[in-house]
């Protein structure tokens, strides 16, 4: 399942795939870096964040360093 992150602009086409938003994730919320156990998923073309992602959180988009998500307004 996705959800709509409303703090976070989301702009696949600049995606490199790079995985650092999924690492950074799953080691904040699991303890490892295991994308697999990340609350976004990254596909080509496409990045879309499960039902377990924390609403405000933007963690993903501090370490997204290609602007692939961005944080917007407060929260």
């Amino acid at each position: 399942m996705a959800v709509e992150k409303k703090n976070l602009r989301v702009n696949p086409e600049k995606c490199t795939t790079c995985y650092a938003c999924q690492l950074r994730c799953s080691l904040a919320y699991t303890g490892a870096f295991n994308p697999e156990k990340a609350r976004l998923i990254i596909e080509p073309g496409k990045i879309t964040f499960t039902d377990e992602c924390v609403a405000g959180c933007s963690l993903c988009a501090r370490y997204c360093v290609y602007d692939a998500i961005v944080r917007v307004g407060k929260g």
